[in-house]
């Protein structure tokens, strides 16, 4: 019997349905607001798993020290546990480190045309005293 994988399409809560492949198509209301939802990737739950197992039971995450069922029982734990992809986090980190150069950069900005100013215009002794010299 397929794992079929639904979505709400009012909450987008993410959970599993065991059905017949003839009731494939029928409508399931939304486990936590009764809302429609829409139908996923399917798993058939009887054949041998990529990872080894003689039936398909799930994966067992050591990350999050439990035995998945789908992606989108996957994504629901993760969700609920408040965690994040990796590549999320590693995008989040870049977007972090660009915000952070470009402060950077407003702050030199600033300071060049501080000295700038007080150099009455000349941009030579504005860019010494701007980045000054450690030697």
């Amino acid at each position: 019997m397929p794992l079929y994988a639904r979505e709400c399409m009012r909450c987008e809560v993410r959970f599993d349905v065991l059905r017949n492949m003839s009731q494939r198509d029928e409508p399931v209301p939304c486990k936590t607001c009764k809302g429609e939802t829409r139908r996923g990737v399917a798993l058939i739950a009887s054949t041998p798993s990529s990872w080894g197992d003689s039936t398909w039971s799930g994966r067992f995450d050591k990350g999050l020290g439990i035995t998945l069922r789908s992606k989108a029982h996957r994504d629901q734990v993760m969700k609920e546990r408040g965690l994040v992809e990796t590549t999320a986090y590693d995008q989040r980190a870049k977007l972090d480190k660009g915000i952070s150069l470009n402060n950077e950069h407003e702050r030199t900005l600033s300071r060049y045309n501080s000295e700038l100013s007080k150099a009455n215009g000349d941009k030579g002794l504005a860019i010494a005293n701007t980045f000054p010299s450690d030697t």
